[in-house]
């Protein structure tokens, strides 16, 4: 009898949590024990408040994803990775990777309110609505990174806009001083014409160690059928995909300094904003250059860390229209640079005190050019964060941290002009004061509980308070910031050597939520005038024993709008994942489950579109030589094409599918 898809998950974990063979114990890696015991245990990161700290101590509720688990599951991109995390699910719309967290994710959302960082450097760029990437226009191969930080709820106490929802920390194998081989490079190639070409190379001289990655990316894409656009599918190219990036890491005994290059190109079968389908020449590109240099000298009794940046991010699309190929483009460029100054003092035995302050000066030029309509939209602005926080530990079961942080948005130039003809806009300072309290108890060695208030904000966009072209598209200069207020409660126990669970409860409240409201062709970003309201139930375990690794759990989500259930969010999420080593081989198996989702009129509630529930299955297998490595990795292992819903810009599309079945095969090697 054919197996029914409801069980087939759970009988291909039980498959991959047998032995490999029939060879008794397995060979296990010599590190590898005691890795697993640094998770469960002892784990050290560094977002959760701007200093490194293991788990247990950190103010948040914290996920640790390790290198080992990255490289044995074959993830490709931030945004698989990520998907893995309860309460997290990527958003596919063959565009961009949308990233949902606590179960919801707004549609059109480009990612602003989950703030991602690489190697504590912001990636979120201003150029494109604050967005952050984790597709293939993160830019840095996974197999690169020594650890992903995973900050469950919101974190601006310390890090200000963007930090809402969740903060995601990428370390790179470099910043974290693990142990390199000075020549690494992949090549994989995969179905969809899926092929990267990725090499670093890393030097050590004196105590500097220096990392230089170079990567480059294409996919031809699948063909892509909208019925809503035409009969016929889109041929594979009109779903064409590049990227080319590269990246600097150098450490020294106090500094460091990294710096990125990235270009990423993707064409849009899709057809957004009523354009024609399968055109070439519809695409959206993203470029991104960053440079940081930090310092962090230390003196008596304080920790100091001086870090000064500089940032350009740049956007641009085009389009040819549906109904007379005119051509449309867009071009929004922002530079910035920055400097922060913190401090960290242990002021007496049982108090330790962070502070610090940040400060952002911004130039934005977005230039839209159609029929013969040029508009410009011309900002000068700077972002101020100061913070202060306070570490109190009386004694070794109990710790408690506060802190409060004072974030500022100050525009000092605001310029619109249509085809040359000036719009004055009003310069609108905003300013928000975010408190963050938590209370962690330890009664003894294998228990740990947290009790987390904080709160999260996003300032509004350049594009949702102050671009206007006088005719569709209207200013908002009276738009608020959003702000997200959480309570949470977490319980952690290690039931034993092998065995542990993590169980959390959390209470969100947003208030002021931006969304566009649209009415006779005529559209303005303006806030919510009620509070959304969030409840979330989350229950982990994990269980490993020699080579063996097995997790699993699953979350509820409730998100409620004028007591009507919030557009695009999954009432249930689950994972489970088994990991088996033998000697040199490792075989990977992930199941993700995602509830059906639905769309809703934002006036009435009436249900728009649904979308149904789905299980998402994964496999990979690994080999390890000497000299390097291979892999081959199965994604949607069933075939089973899970369906996501999309904005209002993909019209009359209201979903998409993804691919399918995929399988990518990667040969690496390290000497």
């Amino acid at each position: 009898m054919r197996p029914s898809l409801r069980t087939l998950p759970l009988r291909v974990l039980a498959i991959l949590t047998l032995p490999l063979g029939a060879q008794g114990t397995p060979k296990v890696p010599v590190d590898l024990s005691s890795e697993m015991d640094d998770i469960l245990n002892t784990d050290q990161i560094g977002a959760a408040s701007k200093h490194v700290q293991d788990v247990a101590s950190a103010p948040a509720d914290v996920v640790v994803l390790r290198s080992s688990e990255l490289k044995a599951l074959g993830y490709r991109t931030l945004g698989d990775a990520l998907g893995g995390v309860l309460g997290f699910r990527s958003n596919q719309d063959h565009a961009y990777q949308g990233l949902a967290s606590a179960g919801v994710y707004a549609l059109g959302d480009q990612n602003t309110r989950v703030l991602v960082l690489l190697d504590g450097h912001a990636l979120n760029s201003p150029a494109e609505v604050g967005s952050s990437k984790v597709g293939e226009d993160f830019g840095l191969p996974l197999e690169l990174v020594d650890h992903i930080e995973v900050v469950r709820g919101p974190a601006s106490s310390l890090y200000g806009n963007n930090a809402f929802q969740a903060l995601v920390n990428v370390v790179s194998l470099t910043a974290a001083a693990s142990g390199q081989r000075p020549f690494q490079a992949a090549a994989t190639a995969g179905t969809g014409g899926l092929s990267e070409l990725w090499a670093q190379q890393t030097l050590t001289l004196g105590g500097v160690t220096g990392s230089l990655m170079l990567s480059g990316f294409q996919r031809t894409g699948t063909a892509q059928l909208y019925p809503q656009l035409q009969a016929e599918p889109l041929g594979a190219s009109a779903d064409r995909e590049e990227r080319q990036s590269a990246y600097l890491y150098v450490k020294g005994p106090q500094w460091s300094f990294a710096g990125s290059l990235l270009s990423r190109t993707q064409r849009l079968a899709s057809a957004p904003y009523q354009s024609l389908p399968g055109d070439p020449d519809n695409h959206y590109r993203n470029r991104r250059m960053s440079g940081e240099f930090k310092w962090e000298p230390v003196t008596e009794n304080v920790h100091w860390m001086v870090r000064m940046f500089g940032d350009k991010n740049e956007f641009d699309d085009q389009f040819i229209a549906a109904a007379d190929q005119s051509r449309s483009a867009d071009s929004d460029p922002d530079r910035s640079l920055g400097a922060e100054l913190q401090g960290r003092a242990s002021l007496g035995e049982h108090f330790t005190l962070t502070f610090g302050t940040e400060q952002q000066f911004h130039r934005y030029n977005g230039v839209y050019l159609a029929d013969g309509v040029e508009i410009n939209t011309d900002v000068a602005y700077s972002v101020g964060n100061s913070y202060m926080e306070g570490n109190w530990q009386p004694s070794a079961a109990w710790n408690v941290v506060a802190g409060v942080q004072r974030a500022d948005w100050r525009p000092t130039q605001i310029r619109n002009s249509n085809n040359g003809t000036a719009q004055n806009q009003d310069k609108v300072s905003i300013s928000r004061l975010t408190p963050r309290l938590s209370v962690i108890f330890k009664p003894g060695s294998a228990d740990v509980v947290k009790f987390i208030y904080g709160q999260g904000f996003r300032f509004p966009t350049i594009f949702e308070e102050y671009y206007t072209d006088g005719a569709t598209q209207f200013a908002n200069t009276a738009l608020k910031p959003e702000v997200l207020t959480s309570e949470q409660v977490s319980w952690s126990r290690k039931w034993s050597p092998q065995f542990s669970s993590h169980g959390a409860v959390m209470f969100y409240r947003a208030e002021h939520a931006i969304s566009a409201l649209s009415s006779d062709d005529a559209q303005q970003f303006q806030n919510a005038p009620d509070p959304l309201k969030g409840t979330a139930a989350e229950a982990e375990l994990a269980w490993h024993r020699g080579g063996t690794e097995v997790t699993g759990g699953a979350g509820w989500y409730d998100w409620t709008y004028q007591g009507r259930e919030l557009a695009n969010t999954s009432r249930w999420l689950a994972v489970f994942r088994a990991i088996q080593r033998a000697g040199d081989w490792t075989l990977a198996g992930e199941a993700r489950y995602v509830a059906g989702r639905q769309n809703t009129d934002p006036v009435t509630g009436a249900v728009l579109t649904t979308v149904p529930a789905n299980w998402t299955l994964r496999a990979s297998l690994r080999r390890e030589w000497g000299w390097g490595w291979g892999q081959v990795s199965l994604e949607d292992l069933t075939n089973s094409r899970r369906r996501d819903l999309v904005a209002v810009e993909y019209a009359p599309v209201t979903w998409m599918e993804g691919d399918g079945r995929a399988v990518n095969a990667t040969l690496g090697v390290r000497f």
